[in-house]
């Protein structure tokens, strides 16, 4: 038979289970308790610890708003306005780091397992601030004597703001980060990164992502990374003189110092803007870039636009004593279209001129902040082939001079009458043509041109400039202004007739006595000319002063 319980029985084992439960919720706030101990004295995660990790990262001096230890459910800490500071920095220079929160978090576990291991690392309104350049940022602080060998599991840094100052009065170029994730850091080891941010200039969207390290704080050129990136949205507008939307992808892979960048470059509305002409452009490149100050150095850039291709190599770098960067480019085009090229400059509905040119020129963009043809330098040699002149009554004018210095005669009201004709029926060609700005080719091709350009301040000079027409030559120098397009050219113009020849009627019968003046060894006649006015309405003349001299 079973055993009945006393009542008093079932109190004592009821009484035993309540101090075994006590006990046992002693113990384990004991051990915690000596757990919590054992952290606070040996944790990684004091505050001198982590200002040492910290300063052996960023080489500056470290300072804590506020700072706590956390113990559940993760160790780590909390630091509350976390500044960077260089020794030697000047009072009026900003912090080079600032945090508005950083948090550390840890596993109990790994802390056994692997010391120095840290899992997360958050950090709230992180924001970096380069001084402008040849300012003195101050000393970066000296390694310490003994490494604190952190590795973090995952960095994450999202809304930090990179500003790099410029020494004049306009604003630090900013540097907006949507999103920045850091995995698997450490000094002596590679990491990867993902980034999505707000670019600069020109304002767009990069989205890049890659491995970067082992870090070299004592070299940071030599820092090993490499990846891949999408540009998207890039507004050039903001570049004086020039619009359109550009995006860009491509691949990098190198030292800090010395980044090797293969990529494709877009921009589907490209615009220089006082032509108000867009055009496709379409661009691959090979390049080599500074990480640690942005200068670029293109080794080869193949360029399309409409039916013409640009060959290029040159840089965007700094030059010590100037301010932004210098743009310098050795630019070659061979058999491409010279109504391509003048649809970019001209202002004119459509290209003026149209024909074959092939030229081989250095160009530079100076950083002085003015208009872009003011900025623009350009220095080489050019040539133009079978080409004539878009506007029927300009082309008529070409005819006319090969006509004449041929000998040959030609009506010249009934070839007035007939040029205005032409310009009406292409001025209304002109107003259907939406596809192509630079226009198709003219049915007369006659002209052949050479010569050597300088282009400074707006204004191009041309020296050793020569033009042919079946039955003349020419040779002149001049200048041409594309801002107010005036025109001032002087030269000689060979032809194969006398000069009594070239005209007709009353004006032939008084320029016979002039033949002997301006006769030619073996036959024709050389003649001072000049072209004055402006692009629009040119003048044509005789030279007086250079029949004098």
């Amino acid at each position: 038979m079973r055993r009945k319980t006393k009542p008093n029985e079932n109190k004592a084992e009821s009484g035993r289970s309540v101090r075994w439960g006590v006990w046992s919720a002693v113990a384990v706030v004991a051990i915690f308790c000596v757990l919590v101990i054992v952290l606070a004295i040996k944790s990684p995660f004091t505050q001198g610890k982590v200002a040492q990790g910290l300063e052996e990262t960023v080489r500056a001096k470290v300072s804590f708003g506020k700072y706590r230890m956390t113990y559940f459910p993760h160790p780590g800490c909390v630091a509350e306005n976390v500044t960077f500071t260089r020794e030697g920095s000047p009072a009026n220079i900003p912090p080079l780091v600032t945090i508005q929160r950083l948090e550390i978090e840890a596993h109990y576990a790994d802390m056994i397992v692997r010391p120095g291991y840290v899992a997360l690392v958050k950090l709230n309104g992180l924001r970096v601030q380069i001084p402008p350049w040849g300012v003195n940022p101050g000393s970066p602080t000296s390694p310490p004597s003994e490494s604190t060998n952190v590795r973090v599991g995952e960095i994450v840094a999202d809304g930090a703001v990179l500003e790099i100052g410029r020494s004049d009065d306009t604003p630090p170029l900013k540097f907006e980060m949507h999103s920045l994730t850091v995995r698997s850091f450490a000094h002596d080891s590679e990491w990867s990164y993902q980034v999505s941010m707000k670019n600069a200039e020109p304002p767009g969207e990069i989205i890049s992502k890659g491995k970067f390290g082992p870090l070299n704080l004592e070299d940071l050129e030599t820092t090993p990374l490499s990846g891949k990136y999408r540009f998207q949205q890039a507004d050039l507008s903001v570049f004086e003189g020039i619009a359109g939307m550009l995006s860009s992808t491509g691949d990098f892979e190198g030292k800090l110092g010395e980044v090797a960048v293969h990529g494709t470059l877009d921009i589907p509305d490209f615009e220089v803007v006082r032509s108000k002409h867009n055009v496709h452009v379409i661009s691959r490149f090979n390049a080599s870039v500074n990480g640690t100050n942005g200068d670029v150095f293109l080794k080869q850039v193949e360029t399309s636009f409409l039916q013409t291709s640009i060959a290029a190599s040159g840089s965007v770098a700094s030059k010590a004593g100037q301010d932004g960067k210098t743009t310098s480019l050795d630019v070659e085009v061979n058999n491409g279209r010279i109504q391509d090229l003048l649809v970019l400059l001209a202002a004119t509905k459509h290209a003026p001129m149209n024909g074959a040119t092939s030229f081989k020129t250095h160009v530079m963009i100076l950083p002085l902040g003015r208009p872009f043809l003011k900025e623009l330098v350009m220095r080489g040699d050019f040539g133009l082939n079978q080409a004539g002149f878009r506007k029927p009554s300009r082309q008529e004018q070409v005819d006319e001079l090969s006509q004449r210095a041929r000998g040959e005669k030609k009506g010249e009201d009934k070839g007035k009458d007939q040029s205005k004709e032409q310009d009406k029926d292409q001025s209304k060609n002109d107003s259907n043509a939406k596809a192509d700005p630079a226009g198709g080719d003219p049915e007369n091709i006659v002209m052949n041109l050479r010569g050597h350009l300088e282009l400074r301040d707006g204004v191009a000079k041309f020296s050793e400039l020569t033009f042919d027409v079946p039955g003349a030559s020419a040779r002149m120098n001049g200048t041409y202004n594309l801002e107010n397009e005036q025109i001032d050219f002087h030269g000689t113009l060979k032809t194969e007739a006398e000069l009594s020849q070239d005209t007709t009627g009353i004006k032939s019968a008084l320029l016979k006595p002039l033949n002997p003046l301006f006769k030619r060894k073996k036959a024709g006649a050389d003649i001072p000319v000049k072209m004055t006015g402006t692009y629009h309405d040119p003048k044509f003349g005789f030279d007086v002063t250079g029949a004098a001299k």
